[in-house]
């Protein structure tokens, strides 16, 4: 265990770069760029078009089927076990690196394999590969936004540049090469395993997300409006795809190196900005990046419509940044949301391919409708733009800071008002004195007190769960966790604080004990509850709290 990355600092900032203080994140960088530049580089023809599969988007059309199965199963399965996903990944690189393996050997015998076993090893290739990028996604759970960030706009940079390499390669030995990535995974998955969980050493706080409290990103109204607002875009990305009619467009060496310079910088300001731990602006400025990207490209559309390759490019730009913010927003709701990491890690997914697809074929229907269609596209590119944006910034982004202000506004007029101007309060009650409304403690001051005074406030039977603050619920519920695992005290007091996001250091101050024997107070733990990081036992507590563990 990094005992450096334990000791105490602040969780909102990041430690300096070295490879030891971000070792940890590396298996999920390394896992998302290889699964991610094997589909960019053989479902995709390694950028060659902008099409979102070589064979006009019939192989994502039916990987998108397949994986809705996924999402309809976890509308009934609450919370897959490790077992279950542990396989699923084993057969994913499987599936993905076999795949890749027959189209490689089809390239190099020169044959003419029929349309239908190309698509089937497309499929192939393509589910395999997503649901390596979904594990990876769910190994962040409860990573902070700053980690995300790290990770997402690292992997994305990675993934583009293996990819625009690649695209100078034949297709056969691309097929080839994407084997030897797919298997690498094996690699990733086993050094994650050995490394500490990335949620234990960067731990979340749900406000530098999205600036919002936890409880949003189980509200259905917050997700759909992150729905919204990536599905307004995805349109027009798909329309850009194949501006003017439908068809995908061909990348020579110019567009292709523009994307990626693009792509590459915007990757380099994100990360510089996780690093500094300048979070705040990502939901905002990235939206606005995206946006910018668009406008240029219909720009470029429209000044050169029998040039639409440079315009192209910022489309690619635009749809590569939107591939990280679609990782970050999966990551966020995965860490906070109520439901399997797979309900938002597939749905975005089917989200953004199915309707970027639809995109094109928008293209397509405009040509029949409208012979001189390049306004047409162009004005429905920045309509579906508008829209998307509007709906981020004053449903996904305004309305939590709305809420709280409104609940502040309330809380000072009940706090103002007489003690008899409530309504339904008889004329005895009117005069009768009322006492002071307790407070509860904050996040830092509950934090600051010693651990058996946050048992103290913890207790059940004295406050009612509701009405508990989130850290005296997390210490009643693992003293309960605890009676049923058959913890000892010590054990309770151990969890108990690391529960509460202190490090293994702070913990080992607090309670006067050595790390090395607070770290086997944890392993134990770990043996005993069959949870292998603070955000499974986070999750557990969640799920069943105080009564029901």
């Amino acid at each position: 265990m990094a005992e450096a990355m334990r000791e105490e600092r602040d969780l909102s900032v990041m430690p300096p770069f070295s490879l030891e203080a971000y070792r940890s994140l590396l298996p999920s960088i390394a896992g998302l760029s290889l699964s991610s530049t094997t589909v960019s580089a053989i479902v995709q023809g390694a950028r060659h078009s902008t099409g979102v599969s070589a064979d006009g988007g019939t192989a994502v059309l039916v990987s998108c089927a397949i994986a809705a199965l996924l999402f309809v199963s976890t509308l009934f399965v609450k919370r897959y076990t490790k077992r279950f996903v542990f396989l699923g990944t084993f057969f994913a690189i499987h599936l993905s690196g076999l795949s890749a393996l027959a189209l490689a050997m089809l390239g190099f015998a020169h044959a003419d394999p029929s349309p239908l076993l190309s698509l089937a090893l497309s499929v192939g290739v393509t589910c395999g590969s997503t649901w390596l990028q979904f594990y990876w996604l769910r190994k962040l759970r409860g990573a902070s936004a700053q980690a995300a960030v790290i990770v997402v706009f690292s992997a994305l940079g990675i993934s583009e540049f293996l990819g625009y390499v690649l695209s100078f390669v034949s297709q056969p030995v691309v097929c080839l090469l994407g084997v030897g990535l797919t298997f690498a995974q094996f690699g990733a998955v086993r050094i994650s395993r050995v490394l500490d969980v990335p949620s234990d050493v960067f731990p979340a706080i749900s406000q530098s997300y999205l600036g919002t409290d936890p409880e949003h990103f189980s509200n259905t109204g917050f997700l759909v409006a992150a729905a919204v607002g990536i599905w307004f875009l995805s349109v027009p990305l798909g329309m850009g795809r194949g501006f003017p009619a439908g068809e995908a467009i061909a990348m020579s060496l110019v567009p292709r190196f523009l994307s990626l310079v693009f792509t590459l910088v915007v990757c380099v300001f994100w990360v510089r900005h996780g690093l500094r731990s300048r979070m705040r602006a990502i939901t905002t400025s990235i939206w606005v990046v995206m946006e910018a990207f668009l406008g240029l490209a219909a720009v470029f559309f429209a000044i050169w419509p029998n040039t639409v390759s440079v315009g192209a490019s910022f489309v690619m730009g635009a749809s590569s940044v939107l591939t990280a913010f679609v990782w970050y927003l999966s990551i966020a709701f995965v860490s906070f949301g109520w439901r399997d990491p797979f309900y938002y890690t597939s749905g975005a997914w089917i989200t953004v391919n199915l309707l970027t697809v639809a995109g094109m074929r928008l293209d397509a229907l405009a040509t029949q409708v409208f012979p001189s269609n390049t306004p047409v596209i162009i004005a429905f590119m920045c309509l579906f733009t508008l829209v998307s944006t509007q709906v981020v910034f004053t449903r996904l982004l305004a309305s939590p800071s709305q809420e709280r202000e409104e609940r502040e506004v309330l809380t000072q007029a009940e706090a103002s008002a007489p003690a008899g101007a409530s309504r339904g309060q008889t004329a005895g009650e009117q005069g009768a004195p009322h006492p002071e409304p307790q407070q509860q403690p904050t996040l830092d001051a509950i934090r600051r007190v010693p651990l058996m005074g946050v048992l103290a406030i913890a207790q059940p039977q004295q406050v009612p769960m509701v009405s508990q603050s989130p850290d005296a619920r997390i210490a009643s519920s693992v003293i309960a966790l605890g009676q049923r695992f058959g913890l000892t005290g010590r054990e309770i007091e151990v969890l108990t604080l690391y529960a509460l996001g202190h490090t293994q250091a702070r913990v080992s101050e607090e309670l006067q004990l050595s790390q090395n024997t607070v770290h086997t107070h944890i392993k134990r733990i770990y043996e005993k509850t069959d949870l292998h990081s603070r955000q499974e036992i986070l999750d557990y507590i969640n799920e069943y709290g105080a009564a029901g563990v």
